[in-house]
C-alpha cells in the first residue's frame, strides 16, 4: 500500500494513475496443490479441506468459498478502464470479505 500510495503521488500530476489489488484464497494450482495435500493429511475430499480451511484459518471470509481468477480478472479491468479515470492510490481488495475493516 505503501508503494501503490507513494507512486500514485509521485505520478499523479503526470496523470499516472497507481492503483494495486489484493486477491485472497483463490482458485488457482497454487492453491488447488494446498487443498488437495490438506485433504490427503485430513483424509478428507477436496471440497471438505477447502471448507475447514475456511472455517479454521479464514472464519472472517464472509463469501465462504474461493475466489475465481476471473473475479480478480474483473477488478484489474475496471481499474484499466476509463470508468476508474478518478481512482489513484487505492487497494481493491478481492478476498470475499476475509480482511474486514472499517475506518473513521
Amino acid at each position: 500500500m505503501n508503494l501503490t500510495k507513494g507512486l500514485s503521488k509521485a505520478y499523479g500530476p503526470d496523470g499516472v494513475l497507481v492503483n494495486s489489488v489484493a486477491p485472497a484464497f483463490i482458485a488457482t494450482p497454487m492453491t488447488d496443490a494446498m487443498m488437495e495435500k490438506r485433504a490427503e493429511e485430513l483424509g478428507v475430499s477436496f471440497d471438505e479441506a477447502i471448507e475447514s480451511f475456511l472455517e479454521e484459518k479464514r472464519p472472517g471470509m464472509v463469501a465462504k468459498r474461493r475466489g475465481r481468477a476471473e473475479e480478480v480478472a474483473a477488478a484489474v479491468a475496471f481499474l484499466c478502464s476509463e470508468q476508474a479515470s478518478f481512482i489513484t492510490g487505492e487497494n481493491v481488495r478481492v478476498d470475499g470479505g476475509a480482511v474486514l475493516t472499517m475506518s473513521a
